[in-house]
């Protein structure tokens, strides 16, 4: 490597602080020969269970004693493009900034990152994620898409892309930009999670559960990988398969909160609260700052009746996390729960402050005052919450609410056109067709609620309530004969999915994507195991 030109240091005088130390037990002072030697007498470990504190991190954190000198940009002879190594120290500069609050620093470290070298995503990705972090939502696209035009395929950017047109309610072009990503590169796991939850969304199932397969081929060690595979089961139901997925994600990362967070919410919905409690202690040794970890804990204190408890967790997290829309909506149906009315109105009130989209505090709220007939005040909150963000998936549950609330003041016209517009703020919603074709029930049009069940069961053909309610409906409408036909229908189609279940591992892709899906499984096999060589070697079994 030649050095291509110095530059001067922005001087960080905070970024200098004693408490940034990668490796817990050397200052950042630590002599960089020392460290090579140290690494060359420590006991190898298998590459699955590595931790973060291995040489390279460790170079890094010698590396930024030198932070407030000028710094040198190495490159190989006869190429245009630095060395990635001249990123990776700048790219870990920018995030300590970052976690510092030093916000100026970190734009201007990652700003630096694309000058140097444009081709390389990360300080892309990073600019764009600060942008959408302080809600300047098209400065974050615009910065991807400047990205995108130096490299076209950098699948890491695409999917960043995506992930953000999805969270904006553009499904269709979030699933375009994701299919760009494993086309460029069918290894890129993120890319397949992504697309799998987004299928999720539209009750593609056997689609889902083939790209959560494709994604733990391409990346078996990723733990992020493993964490959303447990998260798939526990959502159907398989709790043991759960239980090894979320156990074999501690064990590449035995530090990751979420998947101790994701874990401790299982055992909480199965009754197991000492043990939830255990996993959410664990991840708060970890995090303490984590608001997951404390408000889930407050939630199922609160739902097992210790009150006091769970008011000394929510008063904790609103201290750590005061600004989160999702804290004040827990603490406020807490204190619903409680019958404290006035408090339970200053949670949701601060909440909406705080965070004015954030659409389930609204909802919360809303629905509190229906409650209570107090009309006038639900639908201001319905029409704020709908104003904030319109035309957005989640406001399905909004105008669904809403709707039910006109139809309990006799008001049916308004109620349809409350759940139209929940459909074309989610036309995938079988929540909304099953309470829209009830409501059609109720009003004695059988014919328009049986189009409406009809159309849930073709978007998710083994959802038992559906089939339940349509059965019911045909019922009331002294309908014996197709009441049964519906009943037949629901055992035969869930004997069928239990024969075939949802992982053969052939579901068809969106088109585009079974090439991506060969490359992706070709690239498996060594892989895999690899893993099960290194987990076997540090736990002594394959089996979380």
């Amino acid at each position: 490597a030649v050095p291509r030109w110095s530059q001067p240091a922005v001087p960080h005088s905070a970024a200098r602080s004693a408490d940034v130390v990668m490796d817990g037990a050397r200052p950042l002072g630590f002599s960089l020969s020392r460290l090579i030697q140290d690494e060359e007498q420590q006991p190898r470990v298998p590459s699955a269970a590595v931790p973060r504190s291995t040489l390279s991190y460790r170079v890094r954190d010698a590396l930024l004693d030198a932070m407030e000198q000028p710094y040198t940009i190495w490159s190989e002879p006869g190429s245009d493009r630095p060395l990635r190594a001249n990123l990776d120290l700048l790219v870990f500069r920018g995030r300590t900034l970052a976690r510092q609050g030093d916000q100026k620093g970190a734009l201007a470290t990652y700003r630096r990152c694309v000058a140097i070298d444009p081709r390389d995503g990360r300080g892309w990705l990073a600019l764009a994620r600060l942008s959408e972090r302080d809600g300047r939502v098209d400065e974050a696209i615009d910065l991807l898409k400047r990205g995108l035009k130096h490299e076209p395929a950098n699948a890491h950017v695409l999917q960043a892309y995506g992930a953000i047109e999805e969270r904006r309610g553009h499904g269709d072009e979030a699933m375009r930009l994701y299919t760009r990503a494993l086309q460029s590169d069918p290894t890129h796991a993120a890319s397949w999670i992504a697309l799998s939850l987004s299928l999720q969304q539209r009750r593609d199932y056997g689609g889902a559960w083939r790209c959560l397969r494709l994604a733990s081929m391409a990346e078996p060690r990723s733990y992020y990988v493993w964490q959303v595979i447990g998260q798939w089961h526990r959502k159907q139901g398989e709790l043991s398969s759960a239980r090894e997925a979320f156990r074999r994600s501690l064990q590449l990362n035995p530090s990751n909160v979420a998947t101790l967070h994701a874990w401790g919410v299982l055992e909480w919905r199965c009754g197991h609260t000492q043990l939830a409690a255990t996993l959410f202690q664990k991840g708060l040794a970890i995090q303490p700052q984590n608001k997951y970890l404390l408000q889930s804990w407050a939630c199922m204190e609160a739902r097992c009746g210790s009150a006091a408890h769970a008011s000394r967790l929510f008063s904790l997290a609103a201290k750590r996390q005061c600004c989160d829309g999702a804290l004040w909506q827990a603490r406020g149906m807490h204190f619903k729960a409680q019958g404290s009315i006035d408090l339970a109105r200053r949670a949701f009130a601060h909440g909406i402050k705080l965070e004015p989209t954030h659409t389930a505090l609204h909802h919360a709220w809303g629905s509190m005052e229906a409650q209570l007939n107090n009309i006038t005040a639900a639908r201001a909150i319905f029409q704020r919450g709908v104003w904030e963000r319109p035309s957005h998936p989640r406001t399905v549950e909004l105008w669904t609410t809403w709707a039910l609330l006109e139809e309990r003041c006799g008001d049916v016209t308004a109620a349809r056109e409350y759940l139209r517009a929940a459909l074309r703020a989610e036309r995938f919603s079988v929540w909304a067709r099953q309470t829209w074709a009830a409501l059609e029930a109720r009003q004695g049009e059988y014919a328009a609620s049986r189009q409406l069940y009809e159309d849930a069961l073709r978007l998710d053909p083994s959802n038992r309530g559906v089939w339940a309610a349509y059965e019911s409906m045909e019922r009331a409408a002294r309908r014996p004969a197709a009441a049964d036909d519906v009943a037949r229908r629901a055992a035969e189609g869930e004997a069928r999915a239990s024969a075939l279940g949802h992982k053969q591992g052939n579901e068809p892709l969106p088109p585009g994507l079974e090439e991506a899906a060969r490359r992706a499984a070709a690239s498996s096999a060594g892989s895999r195991q690899s893993l099960e060589s290194a987990l076997r070697e540090q736990y002594g079994s394959t089996q979380p």
